[in-house]
């Protein structure tokens, strides 16, 4: 899926996180994080879980997919 992701282009973040998460993919911007202001992951109610965060749409997905690898090695070990 890997679009072309820039932080001026929200519209295709969100088709990317719709993409990954199916319609509870969402994104959001954050002003907690100046060097991690770009947020990803799902909307599931009234809460937002964060599954990625970076200085850019494209490093926020990115640290999504490393987040999900390290969570693969982790339930492998038990």
């Amino acid at each position: 899926m890997h679009r072309r992701l820039d932080q001026e282009e929200p519209e295709e973040a969100i088709a990317e996180a719709h993409g990954r998460w199916g319609p509870a993919g969402a994104i959001s911007i954050s002003d907690e994080w100046q060097t991690a202001r770009f947020l990803v992951g799902e909307l599931r109610g009234s809460r937002f879980w964060i599954h990625g965060r970076g200085s850019t749409w494209a490093a926020a997905f990115a640290d999504a997919e490393a987040r999900g690898r390290s969570a693969s090695r982790r339930k492998a070990a038990r």
